[in-house]
Parts: C-alpha cells; sequence; structure tokens
C-alpha cells in the first residue's frame, strides 16, 4: 500500500494543503505547532475515519470552521491506483471509495492499513491490558478476514451471559450461552497465539534485544492455559454470578512486553522504551506485510525526541526494514540519520503549509 497524493483541508492549522509523498521514506519537518503532526492526523482520518489524538473531533476541526475534508490516492499490492475521501463535521460522517460511498469505516481501515508511533504509542508499555490486547485485534483484523466476524459473536454471547448474570438467572439459561462462545473462543485463542508467536519470531532478532536485553511479547489467554475453558466457566459460574461478570475468558486476555523475562515497564529508561515501541511497531509491519494482502504505512511522529544518535539509528533500521511506505516528522530533517535523507522525500511546514526540500548530497 503506497500513498501518492494527500489533500488535506481544514485539520487542526492546516487549512488547505496538498502533497505527493514518495512511496518509500518521507520526512515531514517543522517547528513545534506547525501541523506536522496533523498530516499524520490526515492519514489516520483517511484510514480509520478516526483520530490518533482525541474522540472529539470538535478538536480536530479548524478553528472556527464547520467541517474537515481529507482525500488521497493510494496504489494497491495490484498495481491499481484508488481514491479514498473522509468529511466530517460536528456530528456526521461521509466516507467514499473510488467514488462510491462507504457505510462502514472498517472497510476503509481494511484497505488502507496504518500503524502509529507517536506520544501515544508510550500506553503499549504503561496502559491497561485493552490497549495491549488490541494490538494483536487489529493485526489479525488485517490477516484473517473472519476475525472480525467472530470477535463480534463472541462479545454478543458474552454480554447475553452477563445480563444473565447480573439478573441472577438459572444456571441453566447461562450455560446456553457458554455454548454459543465457546467455539469462537477456540478459534479466537489460536489465532491471537499464532500472532503473538509470530511476532517474537520478528522481535526475536530485532537489534534492539541486542542493545537492551531480549525482546518478548508473552501472550496470557485470559484463563489459565492447562484448562478447558468450558470447564473454567461451569467451575467459576458461581463466582461470576456473585460479581454479575463473566471473569475469565478472550475478554481479558493480556500481553506483557519483556526484557529479559522482566516487565519492561518496570526495567527501561523513556527512551529505551521508546526503542521497543519501535521494535514492536517493526516487527508489526513485517507480520503484516508477509501476512495479509498490504503492507501497511507507517505513521512515525517525532522519533528523533529522547533517543541518542546510536538510538536513532537502531529505531530507523526498525523501521525501514519493513520495507513499508513510511512518515516521519522531525523538528529538523538533521535530527534524522542521513541515510534516510538520501532517498526520502522531504517537506518543511510552517503554519499549516508546506512545500518540499532539495538535501544537498
Amino acid at each position: 500500500m503506497q500513498l501518492t497524493a494527500l489533500s488535506v483541508q481544514r485539520v487542526r492549522k492546516v487549512r488547505s494543503l496538498k502533497i505527493y509523498p514518495s512511496t518509500s521514506v518521507n520526512c515531514i519537518c517543522g517547528p513545534n505547532g506547525s501541523g506536522k503532526t496533523s498530516l499524520l492526523e490526515a492519514i489516520h482520518f483517511l484510514a480509520t475515519a478516526r483520530s490518533f489524538r482525541t474522540t472529539k473531533v470538535r478538536d480536530v476541526i479548524t478553528h472556527g470552521e464547520q467541517s474537515l475534508l481529507v482525500n488521497g490516492e493510494f496504489i494497491d499490492s495490484s498495481g491499481q491506483l484508488n481514491r479514498i475521501g473522509i468529511e466530517k463535521t460536528f456530528d456526521q460522517t461521509r466516507l467514499r471509495l473510488n467514488g462510491d460511498a462507504v457505510v462502514v469505516a472498517s472497510r476503509l481501515a481494511r484497505v488502507l492499513p496504518v500503524l502509529n508511533f507517536n506520544s501515544e504509542s508510550f500506553l503499549l508499555l504503561s496502559g491497561g491490558p485493552s490497549i495491549r490486547r488490541s494490538l494483536v485485534d487489529r493485526l489479525m483484523f488485517h490477516v484473517e478476514h473472519r476475525y472480525l466476524d467472530t470477535l463480534k459473536r463472541y462479545y454478543r454471547a458474552l454480554k447475553q451471559r452477563n445480563m444473565l448474570l447480573r439478573a441472577r438467572s438459572a444456571p441453566r439459561e447461562i450455560t446456553a450461552w457458554d455454548e454459543q462462545m465457546l467455539p469462537e473462543v477456540t478459534q479466537l485463542d489460536l489465532w491471537r497465539r499464532n500472532c503473538v508467536a509470530a511476532i517474537n519470531e520478528y522481535l526475536s532478532v530485532s537489534p534492539v534485544s541486542e542493545l537492551i536485553g531480549k525482546l518478548q511479547l508473552e501472550y496470557y489467554r485470559g484463563w489459565n492455559r492447562d484448562t478447558d475453558f468450558s470447564i473454567v466457566l461451569s467451575m467459576n459460574l458461581d463466582r461470576d454470578r456473585e460479581s454479575g461478570t463473566t471473569t475469565l475468558g478472550p475478554h481479558r486476555a493480556e500481553l506483557r512486553v519483556k526484557i529479559d523475562e522482566k516487565m519492561a515497564k518496570s526495567v527501561v529508561s523513556r527512551g529505551q522504551g521508546k526503542l521497543i515501541i519501535a521494535a514492536i511497531v517493526g516487527a508489526q509491519a513485517k507480520y503484516l506485510s508477509e501476512n495479509s494482502s498490504e503492507k501497511p504505512i507507517l505513521l512515525i511522529d517525532d522519533l528523533a525526541a529522547e533517543l541518542d544518535r546510536n538510538a536513532r539509528l537502531i529505531a530507523v533500521d526498525s523501521l525501514l526494514g519493513t520495507d513499508s511506505q513510511i512518515f516521519f516528522t522531525a523538528i529538523d530533517f538533521k535530527d534524522l540519520p542521513n541515510h534516510i535523507l538520501e532517498s526520502a522525500k522531504v517537506f518543511h511546514v510552517e503554519q499549516g503549509q508546506t512545500q518540499p526540500v532539495v538535501i544537498a548530497q
């Protein structure tokens, strides 16, 4: 997947601009508050119909305006040119793909996969289990087209079971939903385990592991791995009825990010944490490239901050090795390693306007 044209209107400080990115590496440079991150945010809108910075569209639409508009052109894995667009007002979203209206945003997400590296990415280490669980769910959404429907069926059954638990319904009514959940649980757990195992294969050869220790994701499926889930539901029925919720299952699954068998968040510095996240993003990109129909676009915000020169080289190489289209932001293009700039297309952003920069070789 390669984005070849991007038009942005009324997104934060960016009132109107159009760029034609490189299909490999792009650097978006400029002072703080100039609109660099807003360009990444606009690409994210194209792919997901939402921001990675806020859930409130009012915060994204340029002050004094009533809507935002983002259009893009991209080349898919078959070489076909596609056009995609999104318009958002305070209370409405309109999506289009190749001229046709799109009702469900997940259709855009499937054709235009993106991976983010930004200030929110540190939640992968310090945030709650749902953040790390969603990492696997997003990957599987692109790799296995049955995954989303399976996940939805599981959560529908889980919702019904929880309603009956809260109502203190008869056990036979509750166990009827147990039977509905079991096939979905088995399949979800298998997909998730295989995904994490593949990610760990990529992490095992990451230069980050050589620098700060063995990096791996530890998968906990949401209940004891040695016990069949049907037995878990039966054994915990009284406790679940008392608490009014299903206490174990795939909705409680967790990923633990570890360095040399220790929780990474407890043993690494802020800069090392950034290296870890770069390695994980790179591993995700390689996994998608090898197992899905489209390579992801990487949106990398302010990579250089808090990293010394050697760490920047390692982080960048972890991302360049994915062979994906990448958008880096930086205050100054010189903050990025020279070997990026040799082949990158560089844009300078100032007060929401951008122009290409020619780098002297």
